[in-house]
């Protein structure tokens, strides 16, 4: 795979090169975006075949998710990537991440229940948890990059009455990486109080450190919701999957997607796109992880220390978190300047839970990348 051939996506009802200006305003659409978490890289050719392959066949029908060919890729993939053992009976099919953590939710806590997860996070997650009476938990930068979570505070909430956690692992935006003793000690204090945990765990293939997923630990009070899409760039493909050891939980799971909100019918190149994936591309992620690798290196050497900006390289994703705080600028101000003076699009930190960061998306070429980068600076050499 060449990461570094340029793709030109404009016109193609591209979420974060098409419609620029639905975040950043009117007159912003040539913007040269950093935004929407998806990567500008080709997917891999193993995927691509298999698409061309079945739109060949020409007949769009009805599909399944319930065999092996496509439970036993997540079986596969969850052993292959971090030694999880994954029963394929555990394993569903959902429409999406989102959905699946907002069915869950309901399921375990009911309406207005008592739901515990933490900041900064995910916005998507942000607009999901609201029907909940919801108890927040910090999570504190120490070292430079290295975000810690306040266990006191989090048995706290399980005190209170707290019936779920909903963990980001690896962590959007931070970029923490989750270890097998702090997951251990949350999965403890579950059992201690009755409670789930529920682990979106999409950004697990895209790391710089060793992922333990939840299920390492612990397979009674853990569920997983989890997508290709991320790592293969495949979100426009449809479709997901959760992981649910709980047999109860499971068949409801099942049986609300399929006879309450109708979706439980896959999208076959969303089938297709996972089995290809998980079965035949693990090589093409490697090289992907070398590429984003460097790129965090090259961001992080030009931008760290310039003007006042804190960048560091997140122990995952290609999410870069970026503080602004020593630059002395306001959230409004260094916004306006990215955009008129720099003439780049990046997602203020304010849509995740702090306004004196950037959101920097790094999955694209280095050519791009390095426009993006003289953006910054030129955004920030222009300050009053």
């Amino acid at each position: 795979m060449n990461f570094d051939k340029v793709v030109d996506r404009r016109g193609t009802y591209c979420t974060q090169w098409d419609y620029i200006e639905d975040r950043f305003g009117e007159g912003s659409g040539d913007l040269i975006p950093f935004t929407i978490s998806d990567m500008d890289f080709e997917s891999p050719k193993e995927i691509v075949e298999e698409l061309a392959t079945r739109v060949d066949h020409r007949v769009f029908g009805y599909s399944r998710w319930n065999h092996t060919e496509y439970k036993g890729s997540v079986r596969g993939w969850y052993g292959s990537r971090c030694g999880a053992e994954v029963e394929e009976s555990w394993v569903a099919y959902s429409p999406s991440v989102l959905y699946s953590v907002s069915l869950l939710l309901e399921m375990i806590l009911g309406k207005g229940g008592k739901l515990m997860t933490h900041t900064p996070r995910y916005d998507g997650l942000t607009k999901l948890v609201k029907p909940y009476e919801l108890y927040e938990v910090e999570l504190k930068e120490g070292e430079k990059g290295r975000f810690e979570t306040d266990f006191e505070r989090i048995e706290e909430g399980f005190r209170e009455g707290a019936k779920a956690f909903l963990l980001c692992n690896p962590q959007n935006p931070t970029g923490k990486v989750w270890s097998r003793k702090e997951l251990q000690r949350l999965v403890d204090l579950c059992k201690r109080y009755g409670a789930y945990l529920i682990s979106d765990e999409i950004h697990m293939d895209v790391t710089r450190r060793e992922f333990t997923s939840v299920l390492n630990v612990d397979t009674s009070v853990s569920i997983v919701a989890s997508s290709p899409s991320k790592t293969f760039n495949i979100p426009a493909l449809g479709g997901s999957y959760v992981i649910i050891p709980q047999r109860r939980i499971r068949e409801e799971f099942v049986e609300h997607t399929r006879s309450i909100d109708g979706v439980s019918t896959a999208s076959i190149f969303g089938v297709l796109g996972t089995i290809a994936a998980y079965n035949r591309c693990e090589y093409w992620l490697d090289g992907l992880n070398d590429y984003i690798n460097e790129n965090l290196r090259e961001v992080a050497e030009e931008l760290d220390g310039y003007r006042g900006l804190e960048v560091y390289i997140p122990e995952a994703t290609y999410l870069m978190w970026i503080d602004f705080k020593g630059t002395g600028l306001e959230p409004e101000e260094f916004q306006k300047l990215l955009i008129e003076r720099g003439r780049v699009a990046i997602m203020s930190g304010e849509l995740y839970g702090d306004p004196y960061r950037i959101r920097l998306n790094v999955g694209c070429s280095r050519e791009k990348l390095r426009r993006g980068i003289e953006g910054i600076k030129k955004a920030l050499d222009t300050k009053k």
